[in-house]
């Protein structure tokens, strides 16, 4: 029997922002060099820090170390239920946040590859989902992803779009970005 390992804690933004008068969401492609899930489509995000004071700390911290968004500038609008990672090394707290102006994105070359911008209405509509199959530990799983051009949305990160979807903050997010 393999024992399971204790797994890390982390937090990611799930950043809604106004682009081109419509709200948007932020993922970043990870690079071939990062430690974990390298080539994945993520929200900005990683490991909880020791000093960190909170995981919503953690969130902003990280989003700002990997886009340059400014903490500061993003108001929390709430926490979403944890996601683990497949094989359980990550336990995720996705953080919903809200920028009230267009950001200027600045990847950190070590981590992101590419910022993708995904409008919100694209997240919405039902044709941008599909399924499709995947070798994991020696067995097929299917899982279902968010698709936006080349990109698929998944795992981890496709499970708090899910939770995000389901929720109010996508609509309350809206309403507050045409109040601007």
């Amino acid at each position: 029997m393999t024992e399971r390992k204790t797994p890390r804690i982390a937090a990611v933004l799930l950043l809604v922002y106004p682009r081109d008068g419509q709200p948007h969401v932020v993922f970043t492609e990870r690079t071939q060099t990062v430690g974990n899930h390298q080539g994945h489509v993520s929200l900005p995000g990683g490991s909880r820090e020791p000093n960190d004071p909170t995981l919503e700390f953690t969130a902003l911290r990280e989003t700002e170390e990997e886009l340059g968004v400014p903490c500061a500038d993003v108001h929390v609008l709430g926490v979403l239920p944890e996601v683990e990672t497949l094989g359980g090394s990550f336990r995720i707290t996705p953080v919903v946040g809200l920028l009230d102006y267009q950001p200027t994105f600045r990847g950190q070359p070590g981590e992101v590859a590419t910022v993708i911008e995904v409008p919100l209405a694209h997240l919405r509509d039902p044709l941008n989902m599909g399924e499709h199959e995947r070798e994991t530990r020696g067995a097929t799983r299917t899982f279902r992803y968010y698709g936006f051009g080349e990109h698929r949305i998944w795992g981890p990160t496709g499970y708090a779009v899910d939770a995000f979807l389901a929720s109010d903050y996508p609509d309350v997010a809206a309403r507050a970005l045409r109040q601007e």
